[in-house]
């Protein structure tokens, strides 16, 4: 899944009841997972100036970047940052690890060679998906389709909520739409460049 998805899942998901006061752990927490493959974007891309082709191609899949990964993606320790947020009676940090669960459990079916090491640091082993949320190969248009109609539906519901959770929606329907245009642009130009 894409981010701005994975920030609306866990608003829908978390972000009523009790969790509605809680807009920003949650989305922070949905966020997380991601943040680590925006700075190795920028540190390749922008302060190293690789091309494209040579980030996801082999960059990408560097052990000790894929550790890095891994670290903010592994279910034992999301669970375990949950267990002592929920034992330390923080509503609002127990929110924030719910929402990173959401979000790795999201991305555990969508993942082939891109997967992650869900169940680091107990494990390397990865579950490489017959579906990716990406790869048209391997069912990514429709896996597309269904998540622009779920961020459509998921933004326009977050929106309804209003106070804060309005911005959420909006920002994620705004980044989302961007992301497409970016991603749409960069695989244009590697279909063309072949």
């Amino acid at each position: 899944m894409n981010t701005p998805a994975h920030i609306i899942l866990s608003a829908v998901a978390l972000g009523r009841g009790r969790g509605q006061q809680h807009w920003l752990a949650i989305t922070l927490g949905a966020l997380l997972p991601d943040l680590p493959m925006f700075v190795f974007y920028l540190i390749q891309r922008l302060g190293l100036g690789r091309p494209e082709q040579l980030i996801w191609s082999k960059l990408y899949f560097d052990p000790d970047w894929q550790r890095f990964f891994d670290l903010f993606n592994g279910l034992p320790l999301i669970a375990l940052g949950a267990a002592i947020a929920y034992w330390r009676r923080s509503h609002a940090l127990t929110l924030f690890f719910l929402s990173m669960g959401i979000h790795a459990l999201a991305d555990l079916p969508l993942h082939r060679e891109d997967a992650h090491g869900h169940f680091f640091p107990l494990s390397d082993w990865r579950f490489v998906s017959p579906i990716s949320y990406w790869d048209p190969a391997h069912h990514g248009a429709l896996v597309l389709a269904a998540e622009t109609l779920f961020v459509l539906a998921g933004s326009t519901w977050v929106v309804r909520r209003g106070g804060a959770w309005r911005f959420v929606g909006w920002s994620c329907l705004g980044v989302y739409v961007a992301f497409g245009a970016f991603a749409f642009r960069m695989w244009l130009g590697t279909e063309l460049g072949r």
